[in-house]
């Protein structure tokens, strides 16, 4: 495929409902969509990136300075190294940093790639990757965050809905001195519920009170499925002593931004689950090389999310029928968080979807929906 430019999209969109974190409270939920146009037809991906960036991710605008400011000329230099010729989607990883803007750029700039491949040879993501769907599809999970003061009836009101639609798993949000009390509720509520529990690097080996990690022994009588990054992301030896103490497995997910960081975290004892982020690793294919591992290691595995639109979403769906995701992601449809979904996502029936079997990776964006709530919109020309 010849490449004849690209434009990058900022979407301003809202999420239904806060989701509140120990981390912060997602209110906002901007999107910058990536368009490649070739000569064989076009693609488009999807930053993960969020309002006000994560502990470990840095925020949209960071995204969006970076692209329009150069970053994005990074594909087109590869291509006039190439006579115009785009690099292999599998490539693109490579022309970016590997820090965590340049994790997020890869993963946006190689889903857009991937996409035009896919609708150019008439293939799925799913088919591309060899993934397996039963008749039944892949089973869905959902993240129910910390309400505003701490109201116990908003939990419980929001995994009821949850169980009922047919949430295969539920991630409830955690923090020193939200935790027991909420855990407890909830499994009193739902005691078959697969629940596990994140606290998004909140607590601290070695200190006193609440956000002593210690305390954490306490959420071993709710048999959760895990407990997703109690402890700051670098601190992996400290993960490996917390996941010794606990009987609950230490999932991580933050610390686990590259293949590198997964590898470090597998041989410290550190991570007993994974939480896989396609965004966050890069893309699909360090996401794919990533669940390999952690089948390899023996490692139970889920695929994260990061509130995205359809799209995003649709490709992490493809991502969660590879064999090493033994867990059930964070695949509930966009249409539950956000306010606007610009790009259609499968249905979830029963707790379960079926990822898109349409060329491509997922639906591209409404060209509506990009009119009425697009910020800015950066044209690049490749003029080889």
């Amino acid at each position: 495929m010849k490449l004849e430019g690209l434009a990058l999209h900022r979407v301003g969109l809202r999420m239904r409902r806060s989701v509140g974190t120990s981390a912060g409270t997602h209110r906002e939920r901007p999107v910058l969509f990536v368009q490649v146009v070739t000569d064989e037809g076009e693609g488009w991906g999807e930053c993960g990136a969020l309002a006000g960036g994560t502990p470990v991710d840095p925020p949209l605008e960071r995204l969006w300075g970076d692209l329009t400011s150069g970053g994005a000329d990074r594909l087109l230099v590869a291509a006039r190294a190439r006579g115009g010729r785009l690099p292999a989607s599998s490539q693109v990883q490579s022309l970016f940093n590997a820090d965590p803007a340049g994790q997020l750029a890869s993963g946006a700039m190689e889903m857009a790639l991937l996409d035009a491949e896919l609708r150019s040879a008439g293939r799925s993501l799913t088919e591309h990757l060899g993934g397996s769907v039963n008749g039944a599809g892949v089973p869905v999970g959902a993240v129910v965050g910390i309400p505003p003061d701490h109201r116990l009836d908003l939990v419980l009101a929001a995994v009821d809905d949850l169980v009922e639609a047919g949430c295969r798993r539920v991630r409830l949000k955690i923090a020193p001195g939200w935790d027991v009390q909420p855990l407890a509720a909830v499994r009193r509520a739902h005691p078959g519920l697969a629940l596990q529990a994140d606290a998004n690097g909140a607590y601290r080996w070695g200190a006193t009170g609440v956000r002593d990690a210690r305390r954490l022994v306490a959420l071993d009588r709710f048999g959760l499925v895990c407990l997703e990054q109690p402890l700051p992301a670098p601190d992996l030896p400290s993960h490996a002593e917390l996941a010794a103490l606990l009987e609950t497995p230490v999932c991580l997910d933050e610390s686990l931004g590259s293949h590198r960081r997964l590898v470090d975290a597998l041989r410290y004892g550190a991570c007993e689950v994974a939480c896989l982020k396609p965004a966050r690793l890069g893309g699909i294919e360090a996401v794919r090389q990533a669940q390999a591992l952690c089948l390899s290691s023996g490692v139970p595995a889920f695929v994260g999310g990061l509130f995205e639109t359809g799209l995003g979403r649709a490709a992490n769906a493809a991502a969660a029928t590879l064999p090493g995701f033994t867990l059930a992601g964070d695949l509930t449809s966009p249409d539950e968080y956000l306010e606007v979904n610009p790009c259609p996502y499968p249905e979830v029936r029963g707790g379960r979807l079926h990822p898109p079997a349409t060329p491509g990776v997922g639906s591209a964006p409404d060209p509506e929906v990009l009119d009425r709530y697009g910020l800015e919109r950066v044209w690049i020309p490749y003029d080889g």
